[in-house]
């Protein structure tokens, strides 16, 4: 029996893989472990929103308000699981999935340097960036530093709000 998914605040970050089976969602979770989900990133996606009572695609276009893009938006389901996507993998086919998603609370320190890893990336000379997780989870994006940087910045703006409409909230209701 698959396990439900874990609350917002243990999630790192949500990786697409494939199998055997089919593509599945690998969850790196704030404590180090690691769980399989098997559904697709897109259904991983939805199941998270949806019990939240929200769709992803509004959470993108809602995004699209602070980011000024129409692609590759942050999902922000809660202050405490604001997803923000970075491509992790080449497609081995066209359509496929290639971006995981991190969460920007989970984001660690000293987070970003780029190194050389021509293997990874199939270009000689191209760099990729690191990003370090809670619970010392590293993971390899194919996006330049500054690429990377930026959008994870949108995503730590767009959660910071998220904060402040639930700390005015608190504040409201004490006032009553």
């Amino acid at each position: 029996m698959e396990k439900s998914l874990p609350n917002d605040v243990e999630i790192a970050a949500l990786l697409p893989a494939y199998t055997n089976e089919g593509d599945i969602t690998r969850i790196l979770l704030t404590n180090g472990t690691e769980l399989v989900y098997r559904r697709t990133m897109r259904s991983t996606l939805a199941k998270l929103a949806r019990r939240r009572c929200k769709d992803v695609t509004l959470l993108r276009r809602w995004a699209s308000r602070y980011t000024h893009r129409a692609l590759n938006n942050p999902i922000a389901a809660s202050s405490d699981l604001v997803l923000v996507p970075v491509k992790t993998r080449r497609p081995r086919v066209e359509g496929d999935g290639t971006m995981a998603h991190v969460n920007v609370v989970a984001i660690s320190g000293e987070t970003f340097r780029q190194h050389d890893d021509a293997s990874r990336t199939k270009v000689v000379g191209k760099r990729s960036t690191v990003i370090a997780l809670a619970g010392g989870s590293k993971l390899p994006v194919l996006w330049s530093e500054k690429t990377t940087l930026a959008h994870i910045r949108e995503a730590r703006h767009i959660c910071a709000e998220l904060v402040r409409e639930e700390e005015e909230a608190v504040l409201r209701r004490l006032k009553q």
